[in-house]
């Protein structure tokens, strides 16, 4: 029986410093400092290039040290990713390829010869076949899918003796994330090791591997105290832990398979219902349509005009405003936000505006998405309707996953 830990770190860009620094010293320092006291525990890591920025602006290149020392000993296994969390699969293969690039480059600068990912970490575990035929040209090995994608159910019984394969891209191997034991443990429902092993005898048999995969603040900021249940957990040394290449290493190919598009959060009634992106895409959701609209004016507007004076300034604003968070506040599936859906609005408005030579419609287009955007969430704000959305979905959620949903949001940040 083997245990694939998969931790995902990641903050906005521009987040906010004290937020930042209090997140580090709650979740980011503790993960490190529990893999070097206990030297047979491993983990797999991914951490985006923004975050790995914002830190080494806060003078943390201690704890980048400390990770890289880690990954030295084997302990720690780093991914690939997209560098500003931008949600893959609405975006033109083009601009999935420059993000996971741009993640690639400011790692290898910065971790050097011992930064060569064998996996990719895709932002919300959202799949599409579109981002593993990038993955399959960049030369990924692997992904860790949520186990909807694999047959459209939650909760869907893998078999975990085996690591799947694509069926249109065989050199990528597939493993599934075990949804049920990620959420008991990230919403704070699982914080005894006893509970952890018991899950692990009923559910796992001693030719089969699990992977849990959650966001690393889990243990100490969104969930305080339970980095002490992590601690535990590698200290008792009950379960032999392995990187996910490991696994990959370790365990027979299995069958083909054809997954399906879903991400760590879809739920059985929406990928019937062809709704693959509920929080970041929702049928009817007005905002979420500009936003798109917004989205797309930029990425076009930007690479139609390299040879404008604001190029370059442009496509570094641009880049950051792919950031997927402002999408995800403005669903209210069940997650609400004005701050961030204001702040990607901006930015890619922003990028638009640096360049010199575009039009005056293409401007007065940009502007109106804008105040658009921001004026809908306003409305939604002040007339309580944000507040119903998102009470009417925790319900849903409730109803399928019959699971509470604790704040704060298991993803990003707020306090």
């Amino acid at each position: 029986m083997i245990w694939g830990n998969f931790l995902h770190i990641y903050q906005p860009p521009d987040q906010h410093k004290d937020l930042l620094k209090k997140i580090t010293q709650e979740s980011y320092y503790p993960i490190v400092e529990i893999l070097e006291k206990n030297p047979q525990g491993k983990l797999t890591l991914n951490i985006t290039a923004c975050l790995t920025e914002q830190l080494l602006k806060l003078k943390y290149k201690d704890l980048i040290e400390k990770i890289k020392n880690l990954v030295q000993k084997g302990q720690i296994e780093l991914t690939d990713s997209a560098k500003y969390h931008a949600f893959l699969p609405l975006l033109p293969e083009s601009e999935i390829e420059r993000q996971i690039i741009l993640n690639h480059q400011t790692h290898k600068k910065l971790f050097g010869r011992i930064y060569s990912p064998k996996g990719l970490h895709l932002p919300e575990m959202a799949y599409s076949e579109k981002v593993a035929k990038v993955a399959k040209k960049l030369g990924y090995q692997w992904l860790i899918l949520n186990e909807i994608s694999f047959e459209g159910k939650l909760f869907s019984k893998i078999d975990c003796s085996q690591v799947y394969k694509l069926k249109k891209f065989p050199t990528i191997k597939i493993l599934f994330r075990n949804r049920k034991l990620s959420d008991l443990i990230q919403r704070g429902f699982m914080n005894k090791t006893e509970d952890f092993y018991k899950f692990l005898e009923e559910n796992v048999k001693e030719n089969e591997y699990i992977i849990t995969a959650m966001d690393g603040e889990t243990f100490g900021h969104h969930r305080p105290g339970l980095e002490k249940f992590l601690w535990q957990l590698y200290q008792e040394n009950k379960v032999k832990t392995m990187t996910i290449s490991e696994i990959v290493n370790s365990f027979p190919e299995g069958r083909e398979i054809n997954p399906l598009k879903g991400t760590w959060a879809s739920l059985e009634s929406e990928i019937k219902a062809k709704i693959f992106y509920a929080q970041w895409k929702y049928p009817k959701n007005p905002i979420h349509q500009r936003q798109w609209k917004l989205t797309y004016l930029a990425i076009d507007a930007v690479n139609k005009n390299q040879k404008d004076p604001g190029f370059k300034k442009a496509r570094k604003i641009l880049d950051k405003a792919l950031f997927s968070c402002q999408y995800w506040w403005a669903g209210a599936v069940p997650w609400w936000e004005i701050e961030y859906i204001e702040k990607g609005a901006y930015y890619l408005k922003k990028s638009i505006e640096t360049l010199k030579k575009i039009s005056k419609k293409t401007k007065k287009l940009a502007q109106k998405l804008y105040n658009e955007i921001v004026s809908i969430a306003f409305e939604w704000e002040r007339s309580g309707l944000a507040h119903k959305k998102s009470m009417k979905y925790t319900k849903k959620i409730i109803k399928e996953l019959g699971e509470k949903i604790p704040e704060p949001s298991p993803l990003h940040s707020k306090k």
